[in-house]
C-alpha cells in the first residue's frame, strides 16, 4: 500500500542514549516493513552521548531504503525531538515508537489490514509489558469503525493510557498547530488529549501490538522508582499537562454524557493522589514538613484546574460507584489541603 504522494506509514523513533536497545527496536520494524515501499522510519537522535548515534547510523546503512537519520548536535528533549519527527514524517499515517519498546509480530500486517479497509483517523492497540502481561489501552468498541468521539475520549481516560505508541494517526489531524510542550516532560498527555478531540473516527484492535518496556532511567522510572526522591518539576509538568482541557472539552463537546467528565476528573485526582503519596514518602531535605501543605495544596490547585468538575463533587460520584478507595484517599487528601497540614 502506498499513496501517490508518498509514504502511507510514517514510523517515528526519538532516540536519546537507548543503545542496548535501539537495535532490537530496529529489527522489530524493519522486519514486518521490509517488503513495503510505503513504509518509512525516521530516527531523531536528540544528542546522546552512548554509542547510539554511531549504532543508528551503521543500521540505516544497513537498511538505507527505509531509515532516514536526523540529528541534533545537542540533548533539546523529548518533545522536541518528537515535533522534529513530526515534521520531516512524509506519511499519511504517524506512528511514534519509543526506542526501547518494540513492535509485536504481525503488528504492521493488522495495521496495514485496518487501514486499507476503513482509513480511521485514528487506530488504537493494547501493549505488553512482559511475555504475559497485556495491558488494555482503550474501553469502548472494538474491530468496527465509531464515529463516537464520546466513546474515544471516555475509553481513553478511563484506561489511563496516554502513551503515544498505542495510538497510530493520521498526520493530518496533528496539522501545523498541535506539536509536544518543549522543555517539559510527560508531553504524551500534553498532546494525545487534545489529539482524541480532533479524530473524527476511530478503529479499535484489542490485541497488543508494542512489547511496552519501562527502563531504568527513563522519565516515568525517575517518577514512580525512587520513593525517597520528589521530583517537584517533573510532577508540575504532569499536573499542568492537561492545562485548559476541559475549556477544550466545553467548545468542542457542548453536549456530552456526564461519564466523560468523570473519567476526565477521575484521571486528574488519581494522579493528584498519586503525587501526594509520592511527596509524603520523600524524606528530602528539600521537602521539610513546614513546607508540605503548601506545595501539596498547589499542585492539588494544579490538578482540580484541569479537572471538569470539582474534587469534592468528585468524592460524591466515588461513593455512588462504590470506589471507596478513591473516595477515602481523596477526601483525605482534600482534609489535609483544607486543614493545612501534614503528617
Amino acid at each position: 500500500m502506498k499513496d501517490s504522494s508518498g509514504p502511507w506509514l510514517s514510523i517515528l523513533l526519538p532516540v536519546y542514549n537507548v543503545e542496548s536497545y535501539l537495535s532490537e527496536c530496529i529489527h522489530s520494524i524493519v522486519q514486518q516493513a521490509s517488503d513495503d515501499a510505503g513504509i518509512e522510519i525516521i530516527i531523531v537522535d536528540d544528542g546522546s552521548t552512548d554509542g547510539s548515534r554511531g549504532l543508528a547510523e551503521r543500521l540505516c546503512a544497513q537498511f538505507s531504503q527505509q531509515l532516514k537519520l536526523v540529528c541534533h548536535n545537542r540533548n533539546l528533549g523529548v518533545s522536541a525531538a518528537r515535533n522534529r519527527l513530526l515534521d520531516e514524517a512524509r506519511g499519511k499515517f504517524v506512528w511514534f515508537i519509543d526506542p526501547d519498546d518494540y513492535i509485536l509480530t504481525g503488528a504492521i500486517e493488522k495495521l496495514r489490514s485496518v487501514v486499507g479497509r476503513h482509513d480511521p483517523d485514528m487506530i488504537l492497540c493494547d501493549y505488553r509489558k512482559n511475555r504475559f502481561w497485556k495491558r488494555r489501552a482503550f474501553f469502548g468498541p472494538a474491530r468496527r469503525l465509531s464515529d463516537d468521539k464520546r466513546q474515544l475520549i471516555r475509553g481513553v481516560f478511563k484506561s489511563r493510557k496516554m502513551y503515544c505508541c498505542v495510538r497510530v494517526s493520521k498526520r493530518l489531524i496533528w496539522g501545523d498547530d498541535l506539536r509536544f510542550p518543549v522543555g517539559r516532560v510527560f508531553e504524551d498527555i500534553a498532546t494525545t488529549p487534545l489529539l482524541l478531540l480532533r479524530t473524527k473516527n476511530f478503529y479499535y484492535i484489542p490485541e497488543p501490538w508494542v512489547h511496552y518496556r519501562q527502563r531504568r532511567g527513563s522519565i516515568m522510572d525517575s517518577v514512580k522508582r525512587q520513593p525517597d526522591v520528589f521530583d517537584e518539576m517533573k510532577h508540575h509538568d504532569l499536573a499542568r499537562a492537561l492545562l485548559g482541557y476541559k475549556d477544550q472539552l466545553n467548545k468542542c463537546l457542548i453536549s456530552r454524557d456526564a461519564s466523560i467528565d468523570y473519567y476526565v476528573a477521575d484521571y486528574c485526582a488519581k494522579e493528584f493522589t498519586k503525587t501526594a503519596i509520592r511527596m509524603m514518602r520523600a524524606q528530602q531535605d528539600d521537602l521539610a514538613s513546614i513546607s508540605m501543605p503548601e506545595r501539596m495544596t498547589k499542585l492539588c490547585s494544579l490538578w482540580e484546574a484541569c479537572s471538569p468538575i470539582s474534587f469534592e463533587q468528585l468524592t460524591g460520584h466515588y461513593l455512588k460507584r462504590l470506589r471507596l478507595v478513591r473516595y477515602l484517599m481523596l477526601h483525605y487528601f482534600l482534609f489535609v489541603r483544607r486543614q493545612n497540614i501534614w503528617h
